[in-house]
Order: C-alpha cells, then structure tokens, then sequence
C-alpha cells in the first residue's frame, strides 16, 4: 500500500508543474496527477512536468484529467463528437506513459436525473472494452471511479459493467466523499468489486442538515483505516490518496498537518 495526495487537492492554489518540488519537501512519494485543462495535455507541458517529476524524486500513481471537458463524449452516437473524444483520451494516454504512471482515473459520462440518453450498459460496455484495450496498449490501466454525478454512482452498476464486458482490464477508484454523496456506504463498494479496486480518494464527509459537510482526514470521524482493512481482506495493494477540496483548509501547512496525521492513522 502507497500513501500519497493528489494534486487535486491544490485546486487554484498550486500550479501542478510547481507541485514536485513541493511534495519533495514535504516528503511525499506519490502523486495523483491531476491535470487540468487541455493545455495540461500537451506534449511541451507534460515533458516539462515529466522533467521536474524525476528531478524531485515523485512516482505518479495515476492521471486523473479534466472529466467533464472530454469524457462524456466517449460515449456519445455521433461519430466526430466520439472520435474528437478519444483522440483527447489517448493525448492523455500518452501523457500518462511519458510521466511513467499506470492508472487513468476515468469519471465517464454525466447521469444527470432526467437528461443522460444511450448510457445504458449493453452499449457502454463493448466502448469500456474498446477504451480500456487502448489504455493497455500505453502500458496504463482504466479505472473507473464512483461519482455521485456521474453512471457509476452505485456498485450494483459495476458489477453489471463488468459482467458485460468481454474483456477484463477495468479497474476501480473507489472515492470516499463521492460514495457518501450518493448516499451509498463506501463498503458496499468493497463488497460488491473490492478485488477490483486499486486506488482509494480520501476525504471526510457526511450529511447534515440536508447539506454535505467535508473535514480533513483524520479530524473526521470516517474509519479510513477500517475500510483499507476490508479492501486488504480482498487482495488490496494499491495506492490510498489524499483528495480533498481545496478549500477545505486556510493553509497549505493545514494540509501537510493533516497529510502527516493522515498517514500515520493509517499505520
């Protein structure tokens, strides 16, 4: 099991490229490179990004783009819109190779109440085996995370994704607040595809008042120490990532604190 953050949790505060150096004096391994925008995509950045990565010593365990400018449309009918798609999908691919990571964390489609058409499993199925084919030929694995907005809200939805599908290389994120959001206990999700997951988003959350409410782990009261122990019960070795919205603390120090306790309540 690998601790780390993701760069997501510096939101507008931080510029990725700027992140290595500072998760190298934080004494911070891992890193789940979230990028951005498309600019974040190009060849230019990336090598610069790449470049300061090996400098500062940072293994990134996974990619994470901008969903909702791109991913969507992976699974549309209109021909351009999904050919645009994935020609963004293997920049990114390619992204993912250059930085040396293994994992894309993939949201997939918005399921908007009401609104989402052709989202139904049978045809987005042989589109995951097509996608997650391509992410292996990069040497990198797809893995589909739950989130509240998106069509993996709940596990029932993976356990059937996966039984339709014909080929078997996706994989799961499991993200914590998105679960609680969906109004789904994370461990539902272990039960139900935990030999599948291999990345954990971590962030405290839970309802109140009809509003969700978000702490920095470990100052919550959420058992993220327990529900690695189910995942490990089920083969778990991945990679546990702080990810939490930026903001959520007044301080990047804040964050560090809560980095290190984080840490060290997992151990």
């Amino acid at each position: 099991m690998r601790i780390g953050i993701s760069t997501a949790s510096f939101f507008n505060r931080k510029m990725i490229e700027d992140l290595p150096a500072l998760y190298e004096e934080w004494g911070v391994k891992n890193a789940e490179y979230f990028l951005n925008s498309f600019s974040e995509y190009e060849p230019d950045f990336i090598a610069l990004l790449a470049e300061r990565t090996q400098k500062h010593g940072i293994t990134v365990c996974s990619i994470h783009p901008m969903s909702s400018m791109f991913e969507s449309q992976l699974f549309s009918l209109h021909p351009r819109q999904s050919a645009d798609a994935r020609a963004i999908y293997e920049k990114v691919l390619q992204a993912g190779k250059t930085l040396g990571t293994h994992r894309y964390c993939m949201h997939g489609a918005a399921h908007l109440s009401g609104a989402a058409k052709n989202l139904e499993i049978f045809r987005i199925a042989p589109v995951f085996d097509e996608l997650s084919e391509l992410a292996l030929s990069y040497g990198i694995r797809l893995t589909l995370e739950n989130v509240s907005w998106a069509f993996l809200r709940e596990p029932e939805f993976a356990v059937r994704l996966l039984k339709e599908m014909k080929t078997d290389g996706l994989h799961f994120t499991l993200d914590v607040k998105q679960a609680i959001r969906s109004g789904v206990d994370p461990v539902e999700f272990v039960d139900a595809v935990g030999d599948r997951i291999d990345a954990v988003h971590c962030c405290d959350c839970w309802m109140k008042d009809g509003k969700m409410r978000y702490l920095l782990p470990p100052y919550g009261s959420y058992d993220f120490k327990g529900l690695i122990g189910k995942l490990k019960a089920k083969g778990f070795d991945g990679d546990v990532l702080l990810e939490v919205y930026s903001d959520m603390y007044n301080t990047l120090d804040d964050l560090k604190t809560a980095f290190y306790d984080f840490e060290k309540s997992l151990i």
